[in-house]
């Protein structure tokens, strides 16, 4: 097998090594800019709609204490409890992301148009906007409403409401800010990585108030005498 002239080697080595957005066309590095920029618009709005989140979630819980009391004293530990559970955290997510509904809106129809060469990225892109978009529009459940009637069949079946909430939800469940930071890399430019470094810090505040929700998700279930 013949081999390369040392020049033509260390050409080939230095090419392989290039940056990736180097090879990235204009279309896909508009496309990346204008993802990251909606991005950034969406989480920076969540992060300072926080508090306002966390006050939808502590009325959720003082609601349900006070509507439905140990509603579900002496039940099992089975298939419909974990169910129920499952409603409990997306009614939760549904109260938390009403305050962001109109910046998922804008965000949604600004990715919408977007489109790369990559096809993966661009189905990534298209499927979490819409995803999130009817998340935010989602009808919250009635969980007391849901867990009363499980009680009333001396908890042998499930009412159909809580079902299908969690069919659902389930189907469109995604977190508010979302960087595919690898599919995105070989149309990423330099000045741009700032701000997409200052998103993915939002996004863990983001990330780390959803974890601590795990709190007031086990003060209701509590109240509930509700199993997971």
């Amino acid at each position: 097998m013949s081999k390369l002239p040392l020049p033509a080697l260390a050409a080939a080595l230095t090419l392989a090594a290039a940056p990736t957005t180097a090879l990235a066309g204009p279309a896909d590095v508009a496309a990346t800019r204008a993802y990251i920029q909606a991005d950034y618009a969406l989480v920076h709005t969540a992060r300072i709609n926080l508090a306002t989140s966390e006050a939808a979630l502590q009325r959720l819980r003082r609601r349900i204490t006070a509507e439905c009391p140990k509603a579900a004293a002496g039940s099992p530990q089975d298939r419909s409890s974990e169910q129920l559970s499952n409603e409990l955290v997306g009614a939760m997510t549904v109260a938390a992301i009403q305050p962001d509904v109109r910046a998922v809106a804008a965000f949604a129809s600004a990715v919408k148009r977007l489109h790369w060469s990559n096809a993966t990225l661009t189905h990534k892109v298209h499927s979490y906007a819409t995803r999130l978009k009817t998340l935010s529009m989602l009808p919250a459940p009635d969980v007391c409403g849901d867990v009363k009637a499980w009680a009333a069949s001396h908890y042998q079946a499930l009412p159909a409401s809580a079902v299908s909430f969690d069919s659902r939800y389930y189907k469109v469940e995604v977190a508010v800010g979302e960087t595919p930071a690898k599919l995105l890399a070989p149309s990423e430019q330099s000045k741009e990585r700032a701000l997409l470094a200052h998103t993915e810090r939002i996004e863990g505040q983001l990330s780390e108030a959803e974890a601590n929700a795990v709190y007031t998700w086990g003060h209701i279930m509590g109240s509930l005498a509700l199993s997971p």
